[in-house]
């Protein structure tokens, strides 16, 4: 289980940030609201690209507010799907994965698991921005942590490339037992995974 105990972050001007929730193996949690409430600075303190100012946050028990990002048991997708254009889809998966030996097997095996299976050869400026989504994806599964943040991933796809990425997100929340945290401006995204909401104001 993710868990967010009473944790707080202040930016200059006075604006100030406060978070309790858990988010449990498997679940998915839409976090929603306007612009301004939070939303991106919640992601940034579990990945550890901000530290809060108090409070604790903890996967199964075990706090790691104060790990580095690297040490963190946590994959973060973002926006903008981050592919290098000059590399192949598997190369894209597999260069960001520092400390792990990747075999051809796992790699294929996270491939075919996100729908996505014979684009390893391909260059991302050859797919669909869905695919290239699934792509960013399989990094993260490969990567192999229990916490997945998702920061927008989705919402510059049009419905139909955007349902394909749910389903998959789906499939592998179950199948892997992963925390999800998606970052959404759009209400559809939820009812789509039929996920839990927070709504920050």
């Amino acid at each position: 289980m993710l868990e967010v105990q009473n944790l707080a972050f202040s930016r200059s001007g006075g604006l100030r940030f406060h978070y309790n929730f858990q988010i449990q193996p498997a679940e998915i949690l839409a976090v929603q609201g306007p612009s301004g409430v939070g939303k991106t600075t919640l992601l940034d303190l579990i990945a550890g690209f901000e530290t809060p100012d108090e409070g604790s946050i903890s996967w199964q028990g075990k706090a790691f507010h104060n790990e580095m990002p690297w040490d963190r048991p946590v994959s973060t997708v973002f926006q903008s799907d981050n592919l290098f254009d000059h590399l192949t889809c598997a190369r894209n998966v597999s260069i960001g994965i520092t400390g792990t030996s990747v075999s051809q097997q796992r790699l294929d095996a996270a491939f075919a698991e996100l729908g996505i299976d014979g684009l390893q050869t391909r260059l991302p400026g050859h797919i669909s921005g869905g695919q290239q989504q699934r792509v960013a994806l399989a990094r993260a599964l490969l990567r192999d942590q229990p916490v997945l943040l998702l920061d927008e991933s989705f919402s510059a796809l049009d419905w139909d490339m955007r349902t394909g990425c749910f389903d998959a997100l789906k499939a592998l929340c179950g199948a892997r037992g992963m925390s999800v945290l998606l970052v959404s401006h759009d209400n559809r995204d939820a009812d789509y995974l039929g996920c839990k909401v927070m709504r920050l104001e």
